[in-house]
Formats: structure tokens, C-alpha cells, sequence
């Protein structure tokens, strides 16, 4: 997804404009599914497909140029497009104004796939309809054709099936989490995250994702990280990941060699072959990336050549 600031926000779905204040309507058992996309033309159609098999699909564009649109629609999607601002608060405007009629909603990316198990347990959940006013849900990355199951990304969880109304992504520009106003538990089956793009995509991607972090570092820094003032409604193993990713990894020194070490040796990346080693470089490169924009953005702020966040 990459921000565009061009068109207001307006409905795609045929002959429809767009989405206005909707009245209440909760059809109990029923799951919504919001798809958030940005050029997603090779992924979208299956997608959908996939997603349909549990209730009503919701594609959330970002104004893409590929025709991820249409596709999506001739697929099955209800279409809507918004101008993209950030992770979080594009998530966070779908969740406030698409027109979503069922108790539940799942939030798929547009290359992860629901698997069978897991659709019959999210479909059984919610017509019995517990308490629990959100799901975590486990995520097998599927990289170079091969489901890495090591390096520290299994297990990896998300908070993507939740009772409307009651779950909200922290404001962050990207890495965002979602939080629960009650109790949350956890699904046993698993999802699918397919990375088939090119390693020349999945870079791009990359950049693009390590500038956001790199931002969101220089806000911590000044003291502007609104997603500090939320943190208390993290579950406790989450709030302290969450610290140690924000607060102490931040500061730690050799970030990109502990990144690999940690990765290939620690966590038994190498378990994982050729893709395992791969996926350890990358992510050893992107956080140099972080470091190498983050010392320039601070550089360029204490200069005057930029404006703090914010200002």
C-alpha cells in the first residue's frame, strides 16, 4: 500500500457512491471481512474467494492503479476507496465507516489466505458467540515457496477477529497493533501469509516500511508516540514485547548483526534452508535502513533544514 493523496474517498462498487452515515444494523453470528489494499492485482481475486467462504468481503483501497478495483469486485467485493494516510488510521477509517452489518469482523491482508480449519473454527465461534471480544490469530509466513516455521515469525500472532466496535488500532504509522476494550483469546487453527512478490518488490516494500519505522522512532524520540498513551490495553506479553521493540531495541547497538544472529542461530532460522537465510539478510538490511533514516531524519530536524513531526 503507498500513500496517495488524489481523489476523495468514494465507493467502487457498481453504481454505488459513497458509504454515508450508516443506520445500526447487527446481524448476530455474521462476519464482515475488511480487506485493506494497495495494488494488490496479482493477490486480490483469490483473495476475495478465500474470504467469501466466511461472510461478506469489504476490499478497502487505497487508490490503486492496477485495476486491484475491478478485479476485486468482479470477484465478489464490495469495494470502497479511501486516500491513504497511514497503516492505522486507514484500518481504523474502514473499521468506523464501512458498511458492515454482521457482530464480527475479520481483518485479512491481501496476500494471507484464511486455511479450512480455521474458517470452520471462526464461523463456529462466532454463532456461539462467547464473551471474548477479540481472537489472535496464528500466521504461518509462507517465503520462497516454503512456510518458515523458525527465526522468530512462528508462531505470530495477530488480533484480527473481534466483535465490532470494540477493537481499535493504536495510531501508528506502520507495525501497528489492535486493541481490545475486554477479554481476548487466542484461535488454534492457523492463516496463511503467502510472500510471492520478487525480492525486487519485497525490498521496495521494504524501504517504504522501514521510513514509516524510522518516523516513528524520531517521534519517540521528541515524545510524540501516541501509541505510548494506549499501551495499557495490550495483554501482558504483548505490552512487553511492545516495550522491548520500542523502547529498549531502539537504543541497542549492532541492531543488524543481533537481528541475523538472533534470527539464523538463536531462533533456528537455519531450520528453515535457503529461505531461511535469506529472510535473516533482509531483515538484517532493513534494520540498517531504520538506523541509517532515522540518524538522518534527527540530523535534518536538529539542523532546521525539516520541521519536527508534528510541527
Amino acid at each position: 500500500m503507498s500513500p496517495h493523496a488524489s481523489a476523495a474517498a468514494n465507493s467502487a462498487s457498481p453504481g454505488a457512491g459513497a458509504p454515508g452515515p450508516m443506520l445500526p444494523v447487527l446481524r448476530p453470528g455474521q462476519i464482515d471481512i475488511m480487506i485493506p489494499t494497495f495494488n494488490e492485482s496479482s493477490h486480490i481475486e483469490e483473495t476475495v474467494r478465500n474470504a467469501l467462504t466466511v461472510g461478506p468481503v469489504y476490499v478497502l483501497d487505497s487508490l490503486s492503479t492496477d485495476g486491484t478495483q475491478e478485479i476485486a469486485r468482479r470477484a465478489g467485493a464490495t469495494v470502497v476507496e479511501h486516500p491513504f494516510e497511514n497503516y492505522s488510521r486507514q484500518k481504523n477509517w474502514g473499521l468506523d465507516n464501512l458498511p458492515f452489518e454482521g457482530e464480527w469482523v475479520f481483518i485479512l491482508d491481501a496476500d494471507e489466505r484464511i486455511t479450512p480449519g480455521l474458517r470452520e473454527e471462526v464461523l463456529s465461534v462466532a454463532v456461539r458467540g462467547p464473551e471474548t471480544v477479540g481472537f489472535f490469530v496464528n500466521r504461518v509466513v509462507i517465503f520462497m515457496g516454503r512456510e518458515i516455521r523458525h527465526g522468530g515469525l512462528y508462531p505470530s500472532w495477530n488480533l484480527r477477529f473481534f466483535r465490532r466496535g470494540r477493537c481499535r488500532y493504536e495510531d501508528r504509522a506502520v507495525h501497528e497493533h489492535m486493541m481490545a476494550e475486554g477479554p481476548t483469546d487466542y484461535l488454534r487453527d492457523e492463516m496463511l501469509h503467502i510472500r510471492r512478490e520478487s525480492i525486487s518488490e519485497y525490498i521496495k516494500k521494504h524501504i517504504r516500511y522501514a521510513d514509516l519505522e524510522s518516523e516513528e522512532w524520531v517521534k519517540r524520540k521528541l515524545g510524540q508516540d501516541a501509541g505510548a498513551k494506549a499501551r495499557h490495553l495490550f495483554r501482558d506479553l504483548l505490552r512487553y514485547r511492545q516495550w522491548l521493540r520500542r523502547e529498549v531495541w531502539p537504543v541497542t547497538p549492532m541492531r543488524p548483526v543481533l537481528r541475523f544472529v538472533y534470527m539464523y542461530l538463536a531462533r533456528l532460522g537455519f531450520l528453515d534452508g535457503r529461505a531461511g537465510v535469506h529472510l535473516g539478510l533482509l531483515m538484517a538490511s532493513y534494520e540498517y535502513m531504520i538506523s541509517l533514516l532515522y540518524k538522518d531524519k534527527l540530523g535534518a530536524i536538529r539542523e532546521g533544514r525539516v520541521k519536527p513531526p508534528g510541527a
